[in-house]
């Protein structure tokens, strides 16, 4: 006698992509907090040391410097806010 056994493939396949975006998300999280508590001291301290260019005499390298610092600290903060609203909107779909 043979046997078959129908699968819900979709189902299946919905239940495995939730569980691996949740594992996902979890493994990710620790390293999203991380970023977002070393992003203001590190562009502190780049912002701090490029003034030592301005003293020495060469303020373009200064601006340029200061401006991709703030420029990097912003979308760093900014990344975090989009993963939030991410979020958010996977869990109400």
């Amino acid at each position: 006698m043979k046997t078959t056994v129908a699968f819900n493939v979709p189902a299946l396949t919905g239940l495995i992509l939730d569980k691996s975006l949740e594992m996902l998300a979890t493994i990710l999280d620790p390293v999203i907090s991380i970023l977002e508590a070393i992003s203001f001291p590190i562009a502190s301290l780049i912002m701090i040391g490029v003034c030592f260019f301005f003293l020495i005499g060469n303020p373009e390298k200064f601006w340029g410097m200061i401006m991709n610092a703030g420029l990097g600290y912003v979308l760093i903060q900014f990344s975090l806010l989009c993963l939030d609203i991410l979020r958010v909107v996977g869990e109400a779909v």
